[in-house]
């Protein structure tokens, strides 16, 4: 079993290195078969790329990424930091140590930074939440900086942190 899923990642990392994607490490590195990435891409050791997960051009992930069902844009560095299901524009950047969950938007050029984690958010283009801080549930609009430490909890009233 251990020989077929070699040769099978073997196959399927050559098929992205042909296509111009940069695997750094093909051997500390694994991508499932419907994942998408585009070309001028660099893939870093450590990185997992799961489901139906899509990333742009010109995007630099890992080292030590697990992204799964996840849509990435271009021009997107992710370093040592998880996603799933989230959504991620042009521009990003996330981590390290950083955790996108489910129903996670982050706008063009927005930033999650050391230690966040976010889930059920809509991060608007140009915000940063740069570090030690736990987003559930809102919406942060355009060109907010997100304090230290920040704790935004589900509310039944608001799903607005600022606009």
């Amino acid at each position: 079993m251990a020989e077929a899923t070699a040769m099978i990642q073997r196959r399927i990392l050559s098929g992205h290195m042909k296509k111009g994607v940069t695997i750094t490490d093909p051997g500390r590195v694994y991508i499932e078969l419907d994942v998408k990435i585009s070309r001028d891409t660099i893939i870093h050791p450590e990185s997992y790329l799961m489901g139906t997960t899509s990333i742009g051009k010109n995007s630099v992930i890992g080292p030590g990424v697990s992204i799964t069902n996840s849509k990435i844009g271009n021009n997107v560095e992710i370093r040592m930091s998880s996603l799933e299901e989230a959504r991620v524009d042009d521009n990003c950047v996330v981590g390290p140590y950083s955790h996108l969950r489910s129903e996670t938007h982050l706008k063009k050029g927005a930033k999650v930074g050391n230690f966040c984690e976010v889930k059920k958010a809509i991060v608007g283009e140009g915000s940063k939440i740069n570090h030690l801080s736990y987003i559930v549930a809102a919406t942060i609009g355009k060109n907010c900086n997100i304090g230290t430490g920040t704790i935004k909890l589900n509310s039944h009233r608001t799903r607005t942190l600022l606009k």
